[in-house]
């Protein structure tokens, strides 16, 4: 009884390691990816390009706000997963998707060079109100959680070196 009550114990701290691990790797790839995806010279927003989607550079969880960001999420688009956001902007010019309402398709309006947030009339027309409906969390972060992979990875080889040494003690 006592070597499972051991291995739960080491289990549940593994367990309580990942979850105070960052929910996601980071997404620094995307804007290389869309760039190439798209045989873009550029990514509005340089040097990283982030801010496409994000609030700023630093990104983080739930600050994919902006309507191109909110509309890639939409489409499939998933924290950390490059394959995910090149079925995403597929499924964006599949379906014409204009997030900023200007009458011009979000992939055109990149490829021309332009920002798909940033609504262009040239008949004077207000852009459209923004939504406010909350999307779920995706986990595409850069930031993380400071410092808690680290104390996941110390909680994980503490619960190891126990679990190790009082195997040893039982033997």
């Amino acid at each position: 009884m006592n070597r499972l009550s051991n291995i739960a114990s080491a289990g549940l701290l593994g367990l309580l390691a990942v979850s105070l691990a960052p929910h996601a790797a980071a997404s620094t790839s995307f804007p290389a990816a869309l760039r190439s995806k798209l045989g873009l010279a550029q990514v509005p927003y340089p040097p990283m390009g982030c801010q496409l989607c994000h609030q700023s550079d630093a990104g983080g969880l739930g600050t994919a706000t902006k309507p191109f960001g909110r509309s890639l999420l939409k489409a499939g688009a998933v924290g950390g997963s490059v394959p995910n956001l090149l079925k995403a902007l597929d499924n964006l010019e599949a379906d014409g998707t204009d997030s900023d309402h200007d009458g011009v398709s979000d992939i055109a309006e990149l490829k021309a060079g332009k920002d798909p947030n940033v609504f262009t009339s040239s008949t004077g027309m207000a852009p459209p109100p923004g939504e406010d409906i909350p999307l779920p969390e995706t986990g595409c972060e850069l930031a993380g959680l400071h410092g808690s992979s680290s104390i996941a990875w110390a909680l994980l080889l503490g619960a190891v070196l126990s679990f190790g040494a009082r195997r040893r003690r039982s033997e």
